[in-house]
């Protein structure tokens, strides 16, 4: 069989190309799984350079079991047995693309979350609820009341709606103004219901 009849069985775009390509082909037993290792580890060590992960680096482990784990997947889905010696060359060229394009998705989710994290400014963190906040304790009457005496009319709709259980930017949609106001106007009552709480 010629090189060319056999590329198009475990190229990654026929193995994604539909459910067939991408059920099992066979089991991974250990005993695979310890030939796969010694057969094609270099191929993993390849892919973790492609990356710049090198020993040294904190998730270097972590990628390299994503990159064993991601071996044994495409021996067990691809056409062509990979621990047969005439289908290692193509094996191998196949394997290569997998594990990279596996860690190149990987990097990017944990960009995605250490970008989601970096977006959590201060005024984000504070609608986190934390276990008792200023609002919580005035749920008791006659603090309430006493406070709400010391109000504006706005600070007054604000604890309002706090009290109701709406967030920051609940609020802000219900009373149509700016997120940053509303933090102001908290801050000012924080500052209003400072003694009441001390006392």
């Amino acid at each position: 069989m010629s090189m060319h009849r056999a590329l198009p069985c475990i190229t990654p775009s026929t193995t994604y190309g539909g459910n067939a390509m991408n059920m099992k082909k066979r089991i991974c037993t250990d005993e695979a799984a310890t030939q796969l290792c010694d057969l094609y580890a270099g191929v993993i060590h390849h892919c973790l350079k492609k990356i710049n992960r090198y020993p040294d680096h904190n998730d270097y482990d972590d990628f390299y079991q994503l990159g064993l784990i991601t071996l044994f997947d495409t021996y067990e889905t691809c056409l062509k047995d990979a621990l047969v010696t005439e289908n290692s060359f193509l094996f191998v060229s196949y394997a290569k693309q997998k594990i990279h394009w596996t860690f190149l998705d990987q990097i990017r989710k944990e960009q995605k979350k250490v970008s989601r994290e970096a977006y959590l400014c201060e005024e984000e963190l504070e609608e986190v609820p934390s276990t008792t906040s200023f609002e919580d304790q005035f749920e008791q009457a006659d603090l309430l009341q006493r406070l709400c005496a010391c109000l504006t009319a706005e600070e007054n709709a604000y604890l309002r709606d706090a009290l109701e259980g709406l967030n920051i930017t609940e609020i802000a949609k219900k009373q149509r103004i700016s997120r940053k106001t509303l933090y102001k106007r908290r801050r000012q009552i924080q500052t209003k219901a400072s003694p009441f709480l001390k006392a």
